[in-house]
């Protein structure tokens, strides 16, 4: 999928979200009964699990706030489910030092819903994006212990669904990263829609074979246990 036709979507979606912005956050953050959802210690990285001395120290520093953005979501978002390892603080390995970003993985669930199937790609990421890539930026730039510390660089989330008449469990996923200075001031309504969208850093997988994305790819930037993996072809 082309990023500028998708940009361009995510960019129409956001500025009418922009103008309802108190209608969309009223509607966004009312809570529910809890989604079912991986357990806290597996969804938030630990210090562990990180390959640097920085990537540790903020694991380890705000893990608390953490706990606190889990349980956010898990109890305000209906149909939304962190990933495994969703909540953490990642290098985007197209990054050329060690620059981090409090990201969030989530899967939502999405049924498999005609309408919304029969939207192009680009309207279904942003349509996504707008209900939750949105929400969920406002609550990681909210955690004021993370967003002042100078070891943070950036914010990033990873939205998943499944993809529209698939037979299988096929993925759809918009990769979306932006740095902290944009994302918070998006959120405080200084920046618009139109820079936050052409500052961010994005990308969309549709879980095929001909257009899904490598292991190792560096938008997904998956933190793969350590090791030499054993891959399929459709995993090169």
């Amino acid at each position: 999928m082309d990023r500028v036709t998708i940009r361009r979507a995510l960019r129409a979606a956001l500025d009418l979200k922009y103008l309802t912005v108190a209608t969309a956050v009223a509607i966004a953050l009312g809570c529910g009964e809890p989604a079912a959802a991986v357990p806290a210690d597996e969804a938030i990285g630990t210090p562990d699990q990180y390959s640097t001395a920085k990537a540790r120290t903020l694991a380890s520093t705000h893990h608390t706030q953490l706990v606190s953005l889990y349980d956010s979501i898990s109890t305000c978002l209906p149909w939304v489910n962190v990933n495994s390892r969703g909540i953490g603080f990642r290098k985007p390995k197209w990054a050329q030092e060690d620059d981090r970003y409090l990201t969030t993985w989530v899967l939502i669930d999405q049924k498999d819903d005609a309408r919304f199937g029969a939207l192009p790609v680009e309207r279904r990421a942003s349509a996504m994006f707008s209900r939750y890539g949105v929400d969920l930026l406002r609550r990681m730039t909210a955690l004021k212990g993370v967003a002042g510390d100078g070891g943070l660089q950036g914010y990033g989330v990873v939205l998943s669904w499944t993809k529209p008449g698939s037979d299988q469990k096929v993925n759809e996923s918009l990769v979306f990263w932006v740095d902290k200075a944009t994302a918070q001031g998006f959120v405080a309504r200084r920046v618009p829609a139109a820079d936050l969208v052409s500052r961010a850093k994005l990308n969309y997988f549709d879980g095929t074979d001909e257009h899904g994305f490598a292991w190792n790819d560096p938008l997904a930037a998956v933190a793969w246990p350590e090791g030499q993996p054993v891959l399929s072809d459709r995993d090169m």
